[in-house]
């Protein structure tokens, strides 16, 4: 029979055994919702490559211009109010009202409007700056 702990279970299992996997290809694999019922349960996977590549940065970059930001955001850490420092790890453009995605290093997630995230950031000035920064130091 399925139950939350049994999925909670069975899923670390999978990510012990998708760590050497992880560290092969340069990924990081991520378990997405699940639904389930007694006879079997449902997860979706997300495979985020870790290069850094023009092509890769180029997406990320994409990605932070059509919310609005003027540099790429991915990778970018803030102290929140509650949730201590977090990285941002994530944008989800389907959702209207919290779409940045941040993790913190106790692996919690959290959910981010880009009014928020720009507050914590510092503003447009400050990203491009701190992005700037990053080219020049070659990181």
């Amino acid at each position: 029979m399925i139950n939350p702990t049994k999925i909670e279970r069975i899923q670390n299992k999978i990510k012990l055994a998708l760590e050497q996997i992880e560290k092969d290809e340069n990924i990081k694999i991520s378990f997405g919702n699940c639904s389930y019922n007694a006879a079997y349960y449902k997860s979706g996977m997300t495979v985020t490559s870790l290069d850094t590549s023009e092509k890769v940065d180029n997406v990320f970059l994409s990605l932070s211009k059509r919310l609005g930001f003027t540099q790429n955001i991915i990778g970018m850490t803030f102290t929140g109010n509650t949730c201590g420092e977090v990285t941002i790890t994530d944008i989800k453009l389907k959702n209207f009202k919290y779409p940045v995605i941040g993790t913190t290093k106790d692996g919690k997630s959290f959910k981010f409007t880009i009014e928020q995230v720009k507050r914590y950031l510092g503003g447009d000035k400050i990203i491009n700056r701190n992005a700037n920064l990053d080219k020049l130091l070659g990181k």
